[in-house]
């Protein structure tokens, strides 16, 4: 049975029911969000206004939502972790980011807690999806 968890001084509802993490990952995740990811990604994983897509002027790409609007849920969970620890720039495939690494400001564990925040904040559907895709559970 999926649920719904309302988690107090938050706006957002969080997804915790039929998933591979709880309650507790999500609300640790969503602090470390907040504190190292949202003043680049937005609050709640929104992303920047405009197209992220668009690169800036100075020929860098625009941090994508991870809210499930944008990419972030077509790559395998590993990816991402690397993604977080090393940085953006070592990503490659022509990608110019500018994400720093956060190998050395989090651990394994505060990684894995920040991924299963993002994980709740995309579309069931998707969330559904990607679980199944990457045999998560």
């Amino acid at each position: 049975m999926k649920k719904l968890i309302l988690v107090p001084l938050f706006t957002t509802v969080i997804y915790a029911g039929d998933s591979w993490y709880d309650k507790e990952d999500i609300v640790k995740g969503k602090e470390l969000f907040t504190k190292n990811c949202a003043v680049c990604h937005g609050k709640e994983g929104v992303g920047p206004k405009g197209n992220w897509r668009e690169k800036l002027p100075n020929g860098k790409m625009k941090p994508p939502p991870l809210n499930g609007t944008a990419h972030t849920w077509h790559h395998k969970p590993e990816l991402l972790k690397q993604i977080i620890k090393r940085g953006g720039a070592t990503y490659g495939k022509g990608y110019v980011g500018w994400m720093p690494p956060f190998k050395d400001k989090l651990s394994n564990k505060e990684i894995e807690n920040v991924l299963k925040y993002i994980h709740s904040l995309w579309a069931d559907r998707v969330r559904k999806d990607y679980d199944e895709f990457y045999k998560i559970k």
